[in-house]
């Protein structure tokens, strides 16, 4: 009896502490998975599914275990996996040859299917058709289950590597990637130094209908490529080059970030060098409402070229271009240690998601210690490029946050992490790194819908007074900024304000921003 009553008091306490331990969690979190093998599973990318659920692709050198169904092919394969809306596992596929094939981007297509692109060392064996030269693009259409539909293997007699893939507007593909091969197997021009971007366009079965090599004398890294609203292209990455090839500028720093806008038919339209003396990379691009364009990675450079703000080491650098590729603002986000931005996604009203991985405490622009070695960092900007919320998530080991979806008001962020159960991490590592997703509902109604149209503001155009209609929320907050983002003017005491006077300005045109119960909406104004 005494046994048993010891068993049952220590099974009582361990369900205590776990459900403690479950409570603490981060209360934003809605859902979370982790999912891999007994060995090295890489999350690179993520892509809404029609039917709610998404699929999540990486890299993987597990064999079958934990989640993973196959042994590796060869060496690292290509893996995706099929979540539904909860998160839950309906299916996955291992997909390579005999030797290494790194998956760097996927999408969902217009048939329900997805695209998979990446690189390839393989042979004719597994799962690949063709040999590589090499390394060599992969593409890889799936259907909806799955399954291999078609693929390419597409490069030149060197080293060419994919780092995205879209579906164009025609229903074809999009791939952005670097090369130092030379006119050879799919491509079309001579390398220009010693790596180049290399864009290459396909039909929708995968057939090869134009590339473009884009590149100057040095090292030139293509990280991103996006279709722009006219059909066009816009590219970015890191380049070391001088003025040489397609470059018109110097270099300002060790790496700079090189964004380039290509016609519908690949041709350069314009390209600049934006940088400080230090390192910087483009990872993401995000075309804007109002025209231009969002470019984000990692930087250390301190004030200098195109940098407004020091690096407290490494740091998120944010830069907002306009649609000629010329800078119209940047900020700088971190804390005192690595800080480093790979994944960005527009939000409503013009506001943007950040996502990437920290190790910095609080410090600076950073509001939470770090759980572990490195963590997901994710924040909010307005249009502005202020911080409106952020979130620091992750486990006691090495979290390390890159790609991410909005949806609805919902945030869907991923990496790969090493943390077992620790921190915001609820299950313990499979193998050395696993996938590790996480749905999160930020900061509930930020640029809300419903206390938009609840709010309102006029006469608009106004000269000295502008009436605010609050229609009984309490307001918070009340900050004007100038169309470059500059905070023109904060009010104090702003509790239930109705009239706001901007007698002090000068004519043109503003932005109020209205924080009213935890939530911020932006409405814009002229004075006349």
């Amino acid at each position: 009896m005494e046994l048993a009553m010891k068993n049952y008091f220590l099974i009582t306490l361990f369900t205590i502490i776990n459900s403690f331990y479950f409570y603490a969690q981060d209360p934003q979190i809605e859902w979370q998975n982790t999912i891999g093998g007994n060995s090295e599973d890489y999350l690179y990318a993520m892509a809404k599914s029609v039917d709610g659920g998404y699929l999540l692709g990486g890299t993987s050198y597990s064999d079958s275990s934990g989640d993973k169904s196959e042994n590796s092919l060869g060496d690292f394969d290509y893996w995706v996996v099929k979540i539904n809306s909860l998160g839950e596992i309906e299916w996955e596929n291992t997909i390579g040859g005999n030797k290494a094939e790194t998956l760097w981007s996927v999408a969902q297509t217009s048939d329900g299917g997805f695209i998979l692109g990446g690189t390839s060392e393989s042979d004719i064996s597994g799962d690949k058709t063709e040999p590589s030269a090499g390394r060599d693009y992969w593409v890889v259409k799936l259907d909806v289950l799955g399954n291999i539909a078609w693929q390419n293997t597409i490069g030149g007699d060197y080293s060419d590597n994919i780092f995205s893939i879209k579906q164009t507007t025609d229903g074809g593909y999009i791939l952005g990637g670097s090369s130092n091969s030379n006119i050879s197997g799919e491509k079309t021009q001579d390398s220009k130094g010693i790596e180049d971007f290399w864009i290459v366009k396909l039909s929708n079965t995968g057939t090869v209908e134009w590339d473009k090599t884009v590149g100057g004398n040095n090292m030139d890294i293509l990280q991103a490529i996006i279709q722009s609203s006219d059909g066009g292209y816009v590219v970015g990455g890191y380049s070391e080059s001088e003025i040489s090839g397609d470059k018109s500028e110097n270099p300002i720093g060790f790496t700079d970030y090189w964004v380039v806008k290509l016609s519908a038919t690949g041709e350069v339209e314009w390209e600049n060098t934006i940088g400080g003396t230090g390192y910087e990379s483009i990872y993401s691009i995000a075309e804007t409402a109002e025209g231009g364009y969002i470019l984000v990675g990692p930087s250390t450079s301190n004030i200098s070229g195109d940098k407004s703000e020091d690096a407290l080491g490494t740091d998120y650098w944010i830069v907002k271009i306009n649609l000629s590729g010329q800078v119209e603002w940047d900020r700088t986000f971190g804390g005192e240690g690595a800080d480093s931005a790979y994944s960005i996604q527009t939000a409503a009203n013009n506001s943007f998601y950040i996502l990437g991985s920290s190790n910095s405490d609080i410090c600076d622009d950073k509001t939470e210690n770090s759980l572990g070695e490195r963590d997901y960092w994710v924040l909010l900007i307005n249009q502005f490029g202020n911080i409106t919320w952020q979130n620091t998530i992750g486990g006691d080991n090495m979290d390390i946050g890159f790609p991410m979806l909005y949806e609805n008001g919902s945030l869907l962020i991923g990496g790969h992490s090493r943390s077992n159960i620790s921190g915001d991490k609820t299950e313990n590592s499979n193998g050395e790194r696993d996938f590790w997703v996480i749905k999160i509902n930020p900061v509930l109604g930020v640029n809300d819908n419903e206390l938009t149209s609840s709010l309102s503001i006029y006469p608009n155009p106004t000269e000295n007074i502008l009436q605010l209609n609050h229609k009984n929320h309490t307001i918070d907050g009340l900050k004007i900024f100038d169309t470059k983002g500059s905070l023109i003017k904060e009010f104090t005491s702003p509790k239930n304000t109705s009239s706001i006077n901007i007698s002090d300005l000068s004519s043109g045109v503003y932005f109020l921003q209205i924080s009213s119960e935890g939530k911020t909406v932006i409405k814009k104004f002229v004075k006349r």
